[in-house]
């Protein structure tokens, strides 16, 4: 069978030496630990929020492509590779001739030397940034700036999909960023607003703080979501609010943020935020207002009906692949 036109890749393709070493553990397992449930493994290894949504989007069209295969000649001429070690192998085999054309991003790295450089291999055709917004982090690299074009990736928006109960007594605050005094400080605004606040601790960069879950659940039950977070190249927790017809009112403060110990100056908390999504405030003085207005207006708000009219995981990569293929068809000579 040929292989398909393109090739997801987030783990390398096993050689033929570490394919035999695989299956003799697997046999031998029940001998040496007999009982033992085999260690689990994620189904979207790599970030799994991105991974996730392209494959499952991808699956939706019924495109035209596999994923992580288990033998070289299975994998495809082209190839999108948002993991590191994927990435670096693919780029090596393009080197051999075995790929033609090349995709990475958005989370392979957000600056251009971060990661020794491994957004700069020449190989690489195309470059995904996750908002338009994110090109600053390449003024200083042209190469990879003529590369780059902003793509998101979706939700499911089935899995996030609110239970149609009525009793939404709760104002979510996502803490991602600010410290505790500042969240402390919207939490009380919170709860003057008639609200109780419950907070959901957040980190960039970090992914396993709390469960997917736990934040459905207490979405399900939210009137509101106040988002703290000094920088957001996509926001994909604003999303998941949003298909759960969570409104969101978002910290923005447009001002230095920071990025493993690297300062920069941050263009936006909520890139895709609409006016049917939510709103945005930039002082804590600016909250209680924006918080009652909104509470007074909720209805003329639908971020569930946003979310399955643009970022839902078919359309998102129904996007990635057409921007794909139109680059496969006309690649660009890298020098």
């Amino acid at each position: 069978m040929a292989p398909p036109f393109l090739t997801v890749l987030t783990t390398p393709v096993p050689g033929e030496r570490e394919r035999l070493t695989r299956e003799v553990r697997r046999r031998i397992r029940p001998l040496v630990k007999p009982g033992a449930p085999l260690p689990r493994s994620s189904p979207y290894p790599g970030h799994f929020a991105l991974v996730r949504s392209v494959v499952e989007g991808l699956r939706a069209i019924g495109a035209d492509f596999n994923f992580n295969p288990g033998r070289l000649r299975e994998l495809a001429r082209v190839v999108y590779a948002p993991a590191n070690e994927a990435l670096r192998q693919a780029v090596e085999l393009k080197q051999r001739g075995r790929v033609d054309y090349l995709v990475a991003g958005p989370v392979n790295a957000l600056f251009a030397d971060e990661s020794d450089g491994v957004l700069q291999f020449p190989e690489i055709d195309r470059l995904i940034v996750a908002h338009e917004w994110a090109l600053d982090f390449y003024r200083e690299a042209p190469v990879l700036l003529e590369k780059a074009v902003a793509c998101p990736c979706g939700v499911d928006a089935d899995a996030w999909k609110p239970t149609g109960g009525t009793d939404k007594r709760i104002g979510l605050v996502y803490w991602k960023s600010g410290d505790e005094a500042f969240c402390e400080e919207v939490e009380q605004i919170v709860r003057a607003s008639g609200l109780e606040p419950r907070r959901v601790r957040s980190m960039h960069g970090e992914h396993a703080i709390f469960s997917a879950a736990d934040y459905r659940q207490l979405l399900d039950r939210s009137a509101i979501g106040i988002f703290l977070s000094t920088f957001e190249t996509q926001g994909l927790a604003l999303a998941e609010a949003w298909s759960m017809d969570v409104p969101t009112l978002v910290w923005d403060p447009q001002g230095v943020a920071q990025w493993r110990g690297r300062t920069f100056e941050s263009r936006s908390s909520a890139p895709y935020l609409t006016p049917l999504t939510g709103r945005r405030w930039r002082t804590i003085g600016e909250l209680e207002p924006v918080l009652r207005s909104a509470m007074a207006d909720r209805t003329s708000f639908r971020p569930r009906e946003w979310v399955l009219a643009n970022m839902t995981d078919a359309i998102c990569s129904t996007a990635l692949l057409g921007i794909i293929k139109a680059g496969a068809e006309h690649p660009r000579i890298v020098r």
